[in-house]
């Protein structure tokens, strides 16, 4: 069991490696030489950048405070920090506000883990603190890295290889 802690990273990504339709996502944190990547999937990544976009309007209109738009905020558009490895897999995923900073925390199983843990104390953590012009370009990198996938068909939906996919619509 890790405990991985940023009170202030110097970077904290969403990040792939691979080819759409064939992408694995990690996040990373990055802060005084220490790197640590979590694995997580796509559809988490999206959940993330949403939670942490309802988070942010949250605290916008009960705190009073001027949230910058997306145009306004620096975007990391560097790749993952290589070489890694997953340090942990993500099982548990939390936002929060603590009147200063957005937290980001999350939890999982190491790589080989084949038991279930007994209880959350067992689980690697992650938890990363962030300004709020961090989290929104966290956001906004989250969105640029989904929507770099695989273009959805325009008769389901569904996403597109470039080889054809089975399409319900065509049946």
């Amino acid at each position: 069991m890790q405990r991985y802690v940023f009170r202030s990273p110097e970077r904290f990504v969403v990040g792939t490696v691979g080819q759409p339709g064939d992408r694995v996502f990690f996040l990373q944190a990055a802060g005084r030489g220490q790197v640590v990547t979590v694995g997580l999937e796509k559809t988490e990544v999206t959940a993330l950048a949403e939670g942490l976009n309802t988070l942010l309007g949250q605290v916008g209109q009960t705190q009073g405070i001027a949230l910058p738009a997306a145009t306004d905020v620096e975007i990391d558009l560097a790749p993952l920090d290589a070489p890694f490895q997953e340090d942990f897999h993500l099982g548990q995923l939390t936002v929060s506000w603590d009147g200063h900073r957005v937290f980001v925390e999350a939890a999982g199983l190491s790589p080989g883990e084949i038991r279930l843990p007994e209880s959350e104390d067992e689980l690697d953590s992650l938890r990363v603190g962030l300004s709020i012009r961090q989290a929104r370009a966290f956001i906004e990198r989250a969105r640029t890295i989904v929507a770099a996938g695989r273009p959805p068909c325009v008769l389901c939906g569904r996403p597109d290889d470039p080889a054809g996919h089975f399409c319900p619509r065509l049946n």
